[in-house]
């Protein structure tokens, strides 16, 4: 269990944003209602002696009720902050950069032989940073009200956007024509709204990749939506559809050696790509999982892979993009670095429940691509990554990935250690080198010069194959696939780990904190499940 002190800080914030939330929610109201109000067509002395009682006792009322609800959510962030700063401290005293590790029994203090990448947790916006040229007592009142102006602001034009979206929707309707496209293009605006919202109200500072893909995402569903209305037809294109539909589930109950290194948990990611086998991987994906038992009857683990990116081509339109049930496709690229909930991302859920891990288990995620984007996603949400013990959570010990653009993830739980692998990338006089899919995050950085990171999120850069060309593609085969030509182990990210992973500090130490747990002659895997998951046509 992850050491700490006090409350659950990852649920007391997300309450404490409720709180002020429910705050901005009110004064919208109250603005809104002032305006029905000085705007009703009634005249004489009771309209004016109902005009006056409004405001006085009415609208002071839910003043000072936002105000009481905003300072709840305030002193519960603050309480939240203060309590990581005490559980770091408390964890530092107990191994390398306070970190923990698999390999204890839950409940239990485990450490971690990987380093800290950074000194502190980073991802808040002003109201979260500390300016050291200004005072705190003009600082923090500054700061609040600037938030308050900007959530407010905000509120009143997602209210704005929000009625004009329904009667749009229901104007079609009357009118037969279709909507369902204006829904899809409601939710991606709203996402991105509350990216900008955050961004302007102090809570959180987006990532540039963020942003960028979820301008992306939200211009082209306005585009389906007009699409659909001036013509009447359906189209797939960007679907955001849940996932989670499983097709089937195979299990083979035998003890069997374990994986050995990281080289082996590549190579088995690779072997559930439907498409690399010759197959048609358009309706559904495959993700594996293990079930392994370390030795002397110790606690059981498990292994999840997720596979790459798979399906309809990238240039095939709509298919690639929504249009078929393999819900690892190219639009998911985009909604995961928007930072959405994707299909894929239910798919994995729905596989771990038809395989029955229990909750509260200890999970190692790997990805490769799209895959490892999926794992890190999985991680940064606290209603899948926690010990608690709840329905649908499990505790994410490790996610290992390679050439995925992950640097604007942070994992819910700070004792969850993040790991991905990359050619080094860039472009010269001569062509392309190097995996520049893994670089698509913008190595998380964000507006004011910053950059997106936590202790637990490492990213290691590998030498990149000498393929130098004008040609992409050709440059990606050697740097971007997990494997070589025929799935050659001494190719590909497994070539480049075999000869690289003992001389690197973190993928070293990442290879001893899953030693004796996840992989290691002193590990055994009882169970292995492959499950075939997908969204279903659209």
């Amino acid at each position: 269990m992850t050491p700490s002190l006090g409350a659950d800080t990852a649920q007391l914030r997300a309450q404490s944003l409720r709180l002020r939330r429910a705050s901005a929610d009110l004064d919208a109201l109250r603005l809104h209602l002032d305006a029905v109000v000085e705007a009703a067509p009634w005249t004489g002395p009771d309209a004016e002696a109902f005009r006056g009682g409004w405001a006085g006792p009415s609208a002071d009322g839910l003043i000072a009720l936002s105000t009481e609800l905003r300072a709840f959510g305030d002193r519960g962030l603050e309480e939240a902050r203060e309590q990581d700063v005490a559980s770091d401290r408390e964890r530092a005293g107990t191994g390398a950069a306070g970190s923990t590790a698999a390999g204890t029994l839950p409940g239990e203090s485990r450490t971690s032989s990987i380093p800290g990448a950074v000194p502190a947790p980073s991802g808040g916006g002003y109201l979260h940073d500390d300016n050291p040229l200004i005072p705190d007592q003009l600082e923090d009142p500054a700061e609040s009200l600037i938030s308050s102006a900007a959530r407010i602001a905000s509120d009143a034009i997602g209210w704005g956007i929000e009625t004009g979206f329904d009667a749009l929707e229901s104007d079609l309707d009357l009118a037969g024509i279709r909507s369902e496209g204006i829904g899809q293009l409601q939710r991606d605006a709203d996402h991105l709204g509350h990216l900008l919202e955050d961004w302007a109200t102090g809570e959180r500072t987006p990532t540039y990749a963020e942003l960028g893909a979820a301008g992306l995402v939200a211009s082209g569903s306005a585009g389906v939506g007009m699409y659909e209305a001036a013509t009447g037809e359906d189209t797939p294109f960007l679907d955001d559809r849940p996932g989670g539909i499983v097709d089937s589930v195979e299990t083979w109950e035998s003890s069997s050696r374990g994986p050995q290194d990281l080289q082996d948990l590549i190579a088995q990611n690779d072997a559930l790509r439907l498409g690399a086998r010759g197959q048609d991987a358009r309706d559904a994906g495959q993700i594996g999982i293990q079930e392994v038992r370390g030795g002397s009857g110790g606690e059981l683990a498990y292994i999840v892979q997720i596979p790459p990116t798979e399906g309809a081509l990238f240039s095939s339109v709509p298919d690639a993009y929504g249009g078929q049930g393999n819900s690892r496709d190219w639009a998911s690229n985009l909604r995961l670095i928007a930072g959405q909930h994707p299909a894929a991302m239910d798919d994995v859920r729905a596989a771990m429940e038809a395989a029955g891990i229990r909750p509260g288990s200890r999970v190692l995620l790997v990805g490769h691509s799209q895959g490892g984007i999926v794992a890190t996603h999985l991680a940064a949400d606290p209603s899948f990554n926690s010990d608690s013990g709840r329905a649908g959570t499990y505790d994410v010990t490790h996610t290992f990935s390679v050439g995925s653009p992950v640097q604007t993830v942070v994992p819910a739980q700070s004792s969850t250690r993040s790991v991905n692998v990359h050619h080094e990338a860039g472009i010269g006089v001569t062509g392309f080198r190097g995996d520049l899919l893994a670089t698509t995050d913008l190595e998380g950085a964000r507006p004011g010069s910053s950059r997106l990171g936590a202790p637990g999120v490492h990213e290691v850069t590998l030498a990149p194959y000498p393929v130098t060309s004008i040609d992409l593609f050709t440059v990606l085969e050697a740097n971007h696939d997990s494997m070589g030509p025929d799935h050659d182990p001494g190719g590909g990210y497994s070539g480049s780990l075999a000869r690289g992973a003992a001389g690197d500090p973190v993928l070293s130490a990442l290879q001893e904190d899953l030693t004796g747990v996840y992989l290691g002659d002193d590990t055994s895997v009882s169970r292995s499940l492959v499950v075939t998951v997908g969204r279903g046509a659209p």
